[in-house]
Order: structure tokens, then C-alpha cells, then sequence
């Protein structure tokens, strides 16, 4: 019976820090567009730097070095790379946020509505 009492206080101390908590994860979520990560492939001939909001930001082919291989195949799998590494990024920046608001993170690393 105490031990219900006692998530009953937690409970309460979330939803009395809610708007705060919502506000955090806001400014968590703009600061996404912040982040900037590569993603590579043929050697690096093929870039793509995206931000930790999914948005393309610059695509580098080095046509010279691509020479008799299938370019679109290579930048499909440095587009791939980056989403990788921006959702990564993203979800590190959403469990720090988190941890600080003494929130615990999913098993699959998502908090709902962050859609990252």
C-alpha cells in the first residue's frame, strides 16, 4: 500500500514539473538542427552532411575517384550512413536531456513525440 502511495508522489512531482520538462524537450528538439554529422561511402569519394534534424545540408561527389562504379548506389549509402549517424546524435542529445531531468530513457532510446 505505501509503496503505491509513494509512486503516487512521484506521479504528482512529474505532472507538477511537466510544462518545465516540455519546454526542455523543445528546446532539445530545436537544438537537433544544430547537430552536423557525415556520412561516407566509397572511400569517402561519396559525403553527405546532414544535421541531427534528418535535414541534407551539403552533398560532396568526387566523380574523378567514382570512376566505373555506381555513384547512385554509393550516395543512396552515404545518405543511409548519415541518417544513421544523425539519429544517433540526436538520440545521445535526447538522453542527456533527459538524464538531466532525472527521466528515464526506453529501451529503444525514444521518447514519444521526440520522432527521432
Amino acid at each position: 500500500m505505501f509503496k503505491g502511495l509513494k509512486n503516487l508522489g512521484a506521479m504528482a512531482s512529474l505532472m507538477k514539473d511537466l510544462p518545465a520538462m516540455q519546454a526542455r524537450m523543445e528546446e532539445v528538439r530545436a537544438s537537433l538542427g544544430e547537430i552536423r554529422v557525415v556520412g561516407t561511402a566509397g572511400a569517402g569519394a561519396v559525403k553527405v552532411h546532414m544535421s541531427g534534424d534528418m535535414v541534407v545540408q551539403e552533398t560532396q561527389v568526387d566523380a574523378a575517384a567514382l570512376a566505373g562504379q555506381d555513384i547512385e548506389a554509393l550516395i543512396t549509402m552515404a545518405v543511409n550512413d548519415a541518417i544513421a549517424s544523425a539519429q544517433e546524435a540526436s538520440r545521445s542529445r535526447i538522453a542527456e536531456a533527459a538524464a538531466e531531468m532525472g527521466l528515464p530513457m526506453p529501451e529503444n532510446g525514444q521518447l514519444p513525440g521526440m520522432g527521432i
